[in-house]
């Protein structure tokens, strides 16, 4: 290991910043229900890292959530990138930053884990599809604007005619308009849209991009949903790591063509009793079958026409979601 002496201003800085973020990031304390073995891993670490020196900024004292510290880790980790150019901006040797980056690295993969489940929570309510297609002619955003002030939790970007440059700034206008609004959303089907524009995560299809797959585009903290049709669907996406499965479709729809009869409610009920993650019930669902959806297990409903193409989207979505609530279901 090389001492900090003599290195130039600018890898200092970076050494600095990273010390820092090491250190405040291995004071976190994660519940005992979502275990971070990497944090002692990393507490093991810094006594043989060279002393940084004291930085301006007032400590604010040890991170409070795993966003946080996955916040704090990940700036450290692309900070080592840089003093990774050449040895002489390294203060710490090859072989130590490696370690590093391996626990640094085995860290991220686990607080991604443990904000993912914290997302579970979000999967509830109205899920409404933004799909062009499906507007009436009008612009996807302002469907979208009024789908969240009607109430809905989260939004999926679904566009199959365009190509993925053409529906880019479209999602990047969707993910713009959920950050500072609260709301979530979710890309279908393409991993490289939804890690570009940072959105809550992705929905794949049965024959889409496998899970595994999927993860290594994703940032450690996106969700991944995951479409199903049968029972046996369900319980092999949850064992391929899907953190939401969706179920259809519950009742006839020409939305899209899934060639399928309708699930019907008892199928729902029974699909609850399965699924071990969120349940999105999809397909043909409207303001006047909605309850009956809830009732029988639903944690979320997902619709696209019944607010895409309402004369009032944002009535429409208040209506649903006005149906859920006295149904009994979380918004």
């Amino acid at each position: 290991m090389t001492s900090g002496r003599g290195i130039d201003s600018p890898a200092q800085s970076h050494y600095q910043t990273i010390f820092h973020c090491i250190e405040a990031a291995s004071r976190y304390v994660p519940s005992a229900q979502s275990p971070a073995p990497a944090l002692q891993s990393l507490r093991e670490l810094i006594p043989s890292l060279p002393a940084a020196s004291a930085m301006a900024e007032t400590d604010d004292g040890p991170p409070t959530s795993a966003q946080e510290t996955l916040g704090l880790a990940s700036m450290a980790n692309n900070l080592l990138s840089l003093l990774d150019e050449s040895s002489s901006a390294n203060p710490l040797g090859w072989e130590t930053l490696g370690g590093i980056k391996r626990v640094l690295d085995e860290l991220t993969d686990q607080l991604g884990t443990t904000i993912r489940r914290e997302q579970a929570e979000l999967i509830r309510g109205l899920y409404v599809i933004i799909d062009p297609t499906i507007t009436g002619g009008r612009d996807p955003l302002v469907i979208a604007q009024a789908a969240i002030q009607g109430g809905a939790r989260m939004l999926q970007l679904r566009d199959k005619i365009r190509d993925k440059g053409d529906s880019l700034p479209l999602a990047r206008g969707l993910q713009k308009l959920c950050a500072e609004s609260g709301a979530s959303l979710i890309l279908n089907d393409h991993a490289d849209v939804a890690s570009i524009v940072g959105s809550a995560g992705l929905h794949v299809g049965q024959t889409d991009l496998p899970i595994d797959q999927a993860r290594q585009v994703l940032a450690s903290h996106q969700v991944i949903g995951r479409s199903n049709h049968e029972f046996d669907e369900l319980v092999e996406s949850e064992e391929m790591g899907a953190d939401h499965v969706a179920f259809g479709p519950i009742y006839h729809t020409d939305t899209k063509g899934v060639g399928r009869p309708p699930q019907g409610i008892d199928r729902v009920r029974e699909a609850r009793a399965v699924a071990k993650t969120p349940l999105v019930a999809i397909g043909g669902i409207n303001a006047e079958n909605a309850a009956a959806v809830i009732e029988a297990g639903a944690d979320a409903i997902c619709v696209t026409a019944a607010v895409g193409a309402a004369p009032e989207p944002e009535a429409a979505a208040a209506r649903l979601v006005k149906v859920i609530e006295d149904a009994g279901g979380r918004i």
